[in-house]
């Protein structure tokens, strides 16, 4: 008695195993962008985009932009690419090259 409720477990169990796979459509990834680098946009894409509530997408660049060291930018569903800022060349500034950085000397 208990192979039979067995074997009617492992049947209930792998039809709904199978029925859970039913195939979903496939996901279609599209580029928007190609960067370019310096001095015309950014390079090397540093993380994930983030989508605003006005459905453009941001993210930044590690390199690339008008001095070099990356940029913020601003991308729209269709593939426009505006950059928003372009991050300064200065050792140790606020926003700029980070300690290490080319050669430099990294600060402990």
């Amino acid at each position: 008695m208990n192979k039979t409720r067995l074997l009617k477990v492992a049947c209930i169990l792998f039809s709904f195993c199978v029925a859970s796979a039913i195939a979903s459509s496939a996901q279609v990834l599209t580029t928007l962008h190609s960067f370019a680098g310096s001095p015309s946009d950014g390079s090397e894409p540093l993380a994930g985009l983030v989508q605003a509530n006005d459905g453009n997408l941001y993210g930044t660049t590690w390199q690339g932009g008008a001095y070099g060291d990356g940029v913020v930018f601003k991308i729209t569903p269709s593939g426009t690419l505006a950059t928003l800022y372009n991050f300064c060349s200065q050792s140790n500034s606020a926003d700029g090259r980070r300690p290490g950085a080319s050669g430099e000397d990294s600060q402990g």
